[in-house]
């Protein structure tokens, strides 16, 4: 004789997630637009529904678009006092992408994204800022003109994230790998991440914007509340919103020239129940292009999700 049985009540759990991220360096209560000045992102993720394998605990697909939003040093006053401080391009990026995450039993992590976009004026940077200014009252904002030329971009990445501590009921240590190939960007990055707090298994930990597939039997905590602390160092090979194009010959008026090495620092809180998360986090990030004023760069994000069946 023999028997279907399912490991898990599907009706029972949320298998599907609908995040909305948004990044500005106003987050850090400057009011000023310089270096990553924006950037908007929808992301919609799932839960594979059946497992090939017995050593993965949860496969989560899915798909996001984006838009990112670059400027200089200055960009008001007048286009002949911009031009003349000029330190970066001004750049946008507007992406689609397909992307995976598998979290192993052993608590190992593993992420991969593909991404196609384009780069340049077909990005809409100029108006999404510009109506948005107006939108909101800000300064009238001048150079966009200088703007990258459009390119088509290709990427695609993946991070690694390695156990080092486990064991402690409250505290997660990963070593984190990360490496990113493409015509927009290319680089790698080494570092590691720190979660403290009210710290949920890893499969169903919310800062994989997961918990996707756990049900009440399974929860450790009515709300999970993690700090994260994840510093990197990044090693550049490209760039093309401080570069422009790789395939251009007309790149554009103004590119600039990449440090080779930077430090990246990602910290913040995250708070979630099984079916919303909540996230506030900022990133501290040397300068990318060695002709830019400021050392580093400060902004922050808020990512809000939630999931449903």
């Amino acid at each position: 004789c023999c028997a279907i049985v399912y490991g898990q009540d599907t009706s029972a759990v949320f298998t599907k997630e609908l995040t909305f991220i948004t990044e500005n360096d106003n987050y850090n209560f400057t009011k000023q637009d310089r270096y990553y000045s924006n950037g908007l992102f929808l992301r919609y993720q799932w839960l594979n529904k059946a497992m090939s394998s017995s050593t993965v605990a949860a496969k989560l697909h899915r798909v996001e678009a984006g838009q990112m939003i670059f400027n200089p040093y200055l960009n008001r006053r007048s286009l002949e006092q911009v031009l003349e401080k000029q330190d970066r391009p001004y750049a946008a990026w507007l992406y689609a992408g397909y992307g995976q995450t598998n979290v192993w039993k052993n608590e190992r992590v593993v992420q991969f994204d593909a991404m196609l976009g384009v780069l340049g004026p077909a990005a809409k940077g100029k108006e999404v800022q510009t109506n948005y200014h107006q939108l909101i009252g800000l300064y009238k904002l001048y150079g966009w003109e200088n703007q990258l030329q459009n390119e088509v971009g290709i990427n695609a990445s993946v991070r690694y994230y390695h156990p080092i501590i486990t064991s402690a009921k409250n505290m997660r240590l990963h070593a984190a790998g990360k490496a990113v190939i493409g015509n927009t960007f290319t680089n790698a990055a080494f570092g590691a991440l720190l979660k403290l707090g009210k710290l949920e298994e890893e499969q169903y930990s919310a800062y994989w914007t997961g918990r996707l597939g756990q049900g009440k039997q399974q929860q450790r905590h009515q709300t999970e509340f993690i700090f994260f602390l994840e510093p990197t160092l990044v090693a550049q090979a490209y760039n093309a919103t401080v570069q422009g194009g790789l395939f251009r010959n007309e790149k554009g008026n103004y590119v600039s020239e990449l440090n080779p090495f930077i430090y990246l620092i990602k910290t913040g809180i995250i708070l979630s129940n099984r079916q919303t998360s909540f996230s506030a986090y900022y990133h501290i990030k040397q300068r990318e292009a060695k002709s830019m004023i400021e050392p580093f760069e400060v902004y922050g994000a808020f990512a809000f999700s939630i999931r449903f069946r």
